[in-house]
């Protein structure tokens, strides 16, 4: 931790001499500037040396008056009133100061009893160049601190955007693990049942049961698994409830027998097919209906169901808000933002889902 601090220490003081550095040489190529500008058609060596280190401290008091305190003081503030009235002020008083210089020069060269200088017959050319000098180095501050602003946000919206996904990342690993033992409350109520019953369907719900179990607790950690995968243990499930509700059940399942390696994040159906048995043939007096439909076109997943509904047990209880329906939505949410199309119909004697999901290839 301490070699932290001193390396961070040392490169802030690194960056601040560089500053110094960088200040110290735009100054010094302001003099050369200055000097190269005014001797031009000059007579007098000593008149360009009077302008050129005469102006460099109104360039530098107004330069860092505008960029430290006018700039950042009034105009981001948006007190632009304020803004351009000390601007003018500043900008008049750096225009009478450059004509003290030009008139010094003027003294300088008649003291000397000679001609006049072209540069003092001409003081409008130090004024413009002063201002240029002025506006140019604020100019290059401005772009600097515009730069600056901008890699802040930048930087503030990358770690926002990394936050957002590690907590959706922690709320999806939540939601899946509410799935798991949600699922395995209904199955085992199924085996149950079937013990009670003494049936002899009862060992192959077991050997189905391994196979979902080996599913989700081995092939399901990752975000996406394949899509043929996902179809064989709802299959299975599926077999399950079948065997369950033999006789009490009419049922028709159209899966596709081509997958074309498409993926899909686990468990985002079973939910649907789930709450289907749960609310439409566990307590449904006579024999109830599930039908169950999914086709792909090109990789765009068309899932429907459909079954039949209790109206005397559902009358007490929301079909439709479930636990394991209000985790299929929230991980839709998370895992298909924009990319799934959900549509639940609640009818009196029914209830349907249809799900559409843009998948993609392996």
């Amino acid at each position: 931790m301490i070699d932290k601090t001193q390396k961070i220490i040392s490169l802030l003081q690194r960056s601040k001499t560089m500053r110094i550095v960088y200040h110290i040489v735009f100054w010094v190529l302001v003099v050369f500037f200055n000097f190269i500008l005014f001797s031009w058609n000059s007579e007098f060596r000593e008149v360009t040396i009077i302008f050129s280190l005469g102006l460099l401290p109104v360039a530098i008091l107004v330069t860092y008056f505008f960029n430290y305190t006018l700039v950042p003081k009034y105009l981001l503030k948006k007190r632009y009133g304020r803004f351009f009235l000390f601007s003018f002020y500043t900008l008049l008083a750096a225009t009478w100061l450059s004509f003290l210089i030009v008139f010094f020069a003027l003294i300088f060269i008649l003291n000397k009893e000679a001609s006049l200088d072209p540069a003092v017959l001409h003081p409008e050319l130090q004024v413009v160049t002063l201002y240029f000098i002025v506006f140019f180095a604020i100019a290059i501050k401005q772009v600097k601190r515009a730069f600056v602003m901008q890699q802040e946000k930048s930087e503030l919206e990358k770690n926002k955007l990394n936050t957002e996904l590690k907590l959706k990342e922690a709320e999806l690993k939540l939601l899946k693990a509410q799935i798991h033992p949600h699922f395995l409350f209904n199955t085992l109520n199924n085996l149950y049942g079937l013990t009670l019953e003494k049936s002899d369907k009862a060992p192959d719900l077991v050997l189905r049961l391994s196979d979902i179990l080996d599913y989700i607790l081995y092939r399901c950690d990752e975000k996406r698994v394949l899509l043929s995968d996902e179809l064989a243990n709802l299959k299975n499930y599926i077999e399950i409830e079948k065997i369950r509700y033999s006789g009490k059940l009419k049922m028709q399942v159209d899966f596709p027998s081509e997958t074309n390696n498409l993926q899909i994040a686990p468990l985002i159906i079973l939910p649907f097919i789930e709450n289907a048995f749960k609310h439409g043939v566990s307590n449904y007096p006579g024999v109830a209906f599930v039908n169950i439909k999914l086709h792909l076109i090109d990789q765009t997943l068309i899932f429907k169901i459909e079954n039949s509904k209790n109206q005397v047990v559902n009358a007490t209880s929301n079909h439709s808000k479930g636990i394991g329906l209000k985790n299929a939505r929230k991980r839709l949410d998370l895992i298909f933002p924009e990319k799934y199309i959900l549509k639940i119909d609640d009818k009196t004697d029914s209830f349907s889902v249809n799900l559409t999901l843009n998948l993609e290839e392996q």
